[in-house]
């Protein structure tokens, strides 16, 4: 894919660059782009541009979606600092074109800056969860950065678009796409970190379904909102997990349907992972890049 050079004047073109039911936030069109986890495996080398690994103190903690020269997509639980309280902006950094997390601190470490392919570390100036979002509650759970300085797309830094909630409907039973660096099993001890891109495959349940599987499996006050999906198997296995929070479930058209929210476990049988549903949250999006 071409590298672009975006002009900023444009404003973005939210919602100018649509096909069909797919949205795109940025310049660069839909038509332009190319498509840890339990019980999933390891991704190409660029596969998933979109993809953005977020830091603090060097170190990965959640992932998140590029969404447009000048913002990225994250769960909201992602920029609570432990005490019920956002971070701040500054304590925050993203790398994006990121595959192995070894390779990129080796490459920063022996100071091999010389490759136009190597990841890119970025800052942001604002963190805009949702203005309903809390830290202890699984509602609302969004959020928006904002870089300090916008993006030039490359072969592997790009946006991703999104699906509106009407061609969403559609994608039930359907398989979808989660990703990360997280965890590959729920118990740390037998588990482990993931240093490259992995990938997972699971299926998008209703939110019927979804609700009486989790009442059925000893949770009898669960309740699946509308702006929440679920994504998983009856039998468990594969699933996103710790350290995946925030990253992007993409469909099998590849274009942003959930961000990596809650759920019981990891990979537990009947109990699938919960996922904030971006297309209830398109106005808001829209709202606050149309006012930046």
């Amino acid at each position: 894919m071409l590298t672009l050079k975006i002009l900023f004047v444009l404003r973005f073109l939210v919602f100018t660059s649509t096909v069909g039911a797919q949205i795109s936030f940025s310049s660069m069109s839909c038509r332009e782009r190319g498509p840890k986890i339990v019980g999933g495996f390891e991704t190409m080398r660029n596969e998933m541009p979109y993809i953005v690994s977020l830091t603090r103190r060097g170190g990965h903690f959640c992932g998140a979606t590029i969404i447009n020269e000048k913002w990225v997509l994250t769960a909201g639980h992602c920029l609570c600092n432990g005490l019920n309280r956002f971070m701040k902006a500054s304590q925050i950094q993203g790398v994006m074109g990121l595959h192995s997390i070894s390779q990129y601190l080796n490459a920063i470490r022996d100071e091999r800056d010389d490759d136009v392919t190597q990841p890119l570390q970025v800052n942001f100036k604002n963190l805009l969860p949702h203005p309903k979002y809390q830290c202890t509650l699984p509602e609302n759970d969004i959020a928006l950065l904002e870089l300090i300085q916008p993006l030039t797309f490359s072969h592997h830094i790009q946006p991703t678009c999104l699906m509106t909630d009407v061609h969403f409907r559609n994608n039930e039973n359907e398989l979808a796409t989660v990703s990360g660096w997280g965890w590959t099993n729920e118990n740390q001890y037998e588990g482990e970190r993931a240093d490259a891109l992995r990938k997972a495959l699971v299926r998008v349940w209703s939110n019927n379904l979804c609700k009486q599987s989790y009442q059925a499996n000893g949770r009898p006050n669960s309740e699946i909102l509308d702006t929440q999906l679920c994504a998983g198997f009856e039998n468990g296995g594969i699933d996103s997990c710790w350290a995946d929070s925030g990253g992007p479930l993409m469909s099998k058209e590849n274009y942003l349907i959930g961000i990596v929210s809650t759920g019981v476990g990891c990979a537990r049988p009947g109990l699938p992972g919960i996922y904030t549903r971006v297309s209830k949250y398109l106005n808001w999006l829209k709202s606050v890049i149309d006012n930046e």
